[in-house]
């Protein structure tokens, strides 16, 4: 069951987010066409309003003081008369238009006539206000200066700074005008007149509002963008956390493999020690008998030590308890070495201390550092492919006393050597198979000893040409 929720988990994650990614896209789209269609609404109403007031300056200039004619030629009903007026077309139409002033009133004439034949050209409307061709040339100039004024600032508050023309069209050319240059996402208004000499009409050409659009819904698309994006990185690190804790699930299966072999490894020769003694009656034979005392007291410390590792993993923050002393490295190191003699004898390996002419003492737990040491020298030991050359040198300045173990060995890929203190780590070997049997704890029982001591760990290697490890550690200054 487990495995088949591991098989399905990548592609239903993937499902999902790819189903997240096509609601806030299908969300993003309906949302822009609704918000294009709401802008096209503005920009429309903008330049009707704008007519709506050119008109409405047109006609104050010649009558004022009514308020009555006032109101009604800034209502929505007189707009709604002038459009329909305007959109009267046809071949045998005229059109008239005529305000006069009477002693008590103001007369507005709005004539229609359908005449039987069709002229031989299409006529602009009668103009009847009173002025002549050259004022009303000069008026429709300022008008339509005044009307681009009004549309160009509104257009600004939209946020359309350019990107748009006018059309200004004669009454006598009232074809419908197509521009080449307009793309599908522009916008071409209705026609308005913007003043009362019935010269010209105009039109606004905006060659594209995606921009715009897209400018206003900006907080939905950052929204948009930070929830995918979100989601995303939660998926992300919940896949990590899966990784990793398949990783350290198989870790922990491996570890209670080799630690079963690791823990009878002692056992046995300690038994096979003791069996020899009393089958072959040693007693009799002190050297050997001493040879093989020391060969179980040695089984026994290494297994008390891969105790001790054991019980550092119940700490919950990694932390081992301490049971600091005075303690001299060198003589540490020393005693070290000579109890690990006879490994180092029967593996072939030359092990050299240099030692430092000053004393190196330092506040630090004798049993956890003793097996720290313990620990790096057997490693060398184990995993060395020719005879180990290993050099141990201890120094001392002000502040610090550093320890290195040089060896001759394999050395470690560089993409393992930030792992290789992990817990349950082993550096790969072919086909996942390690020559040298182990619990993968070691080192990071060295890394969580060396740092309860408030001291560094460092690996310096090269694959294939050894590794030297340094430990750095506060140098106590009470002797």
């Amino acid at each position: 069951m487990k495995q088949m929720s591991a098989k399905y988990v990548y592609p239903l994650v993937v499902l999902s987010m790819l189903i997240c990614v096509l609601l806030q896209v299908a969300w993003l789209s309906q949302l822009f066409k609704e918000e294009k269609r709401r802008t096209i609404d503005d920009i429309e109403n903008l330049i009707s309003a704008a007519s709506r007031n050119n008109i409405y300056v047109t006609l104050e200039a010649k009558f004022t003081g009514n308020a009555a004619l006032n109101k009604f030629f800034l209502s929505s009903e007189w707009l709604g008369i002038w459009q329909g007026f305007e959109a009267a077309k046809d071949d045998r139409l005229y059109k008239s238009f005529d305000i006069n002033a009477q002693p008590d009133s103001i007369v507005l004439d709005l004539r229609l006539l359908f005449l039987k034949d069709a002229p031989a050209h299409r006529l602009a409307p009668r103009y009847g206000m009173g002025y002549s061709l050259q004022q009303m040339n000069t008026m429709d100039s300022l008008s339509l200066v005044s009307l681009k004024h009004s549309v160009i600032k509104e257009l600004s508050k939209l946020g359309i700074h350019s990107g748009y023309s006018f059309l200004v069209h004669s009454y006598g050319r009232d074809n419908a005008h197509s521009d080449p240059g307009l793309t599908s996402s522009g916008f071409i208004s209705k026609r308005y007149t913007y003043n009362l000499m019935h010269l010209h009409n105009v039109q606004l050409v905006v060659d594209s509002v995606t921009q715009v659009v897209w400018f206003k819904m900006g907080y939905f698309l950052l929204s948009s963008v930070l929830m995918i994006g979100l989601t995303g990185i939660a998926f992300y690190f919940i896949f990590k956390l899966m990784i990793s804790r398949r990783l350290y699930a198989d870790a922990r299966v491996a570890f209670i493999s080799n630690m079963t072999h690791e823990i009878k490894t002692p056992i046995a020769t300690v038994a096979l020690a003791l069996e020899s003694i009393s089958k072959y009656e040693l007693t009799k034979d002190p050297a050997k008998l001493q040879r093989y005392l020391n060969m179980g007291r040695q089984e026994l410390q290494r297994l008390t030590q891969m105790v001790e590792k054991v019980l550092s993993l119940s700490a919950d923050d990694g932390k081992i308890i301490l049971s600091p002393v005075f303690y001299d490295v060198q003589s540490g190191l020393s005693d070290v070495i000579r109890s690990m003699e006879l490994p180092l004898l029967n593996a072939g390996a030359v092990c050299r201390l240099i030692v430092s002419p000053e004393p190196c003492f330092i506040e630090g737990d004798a049993l956890h550092l003793t097996a720290v040491f313990y620990n790096l020298i057997e490693n060398a030991i184990k995993y060395a492919v020719k005879p180990l050359e290993l050099l141990i040198t201890c120094k001392r300045n002000r502040e610090w006393v550093t320890i290195s173990f040089k060896d001759n060995g394999p050395g470690i890929p560089e993409i393992y050597k930030e792992k290789i203190f992990d817990r349950f780590f082993r550096v790969p070997q072919p086909e996942n198979v390690h020559p040298v049997k182990g619990s993968g704890l070691g080192l990071n029982y060295v890394m969580s000893v060396i740092k309860s001591h408030g001291g560094t760990i460092t690996v310096n290697s090269e694959y294939g040409a050894g590794s030297t490890f340094t430990i750095k550690l506060a140098a106590s200054h009470e002797f």
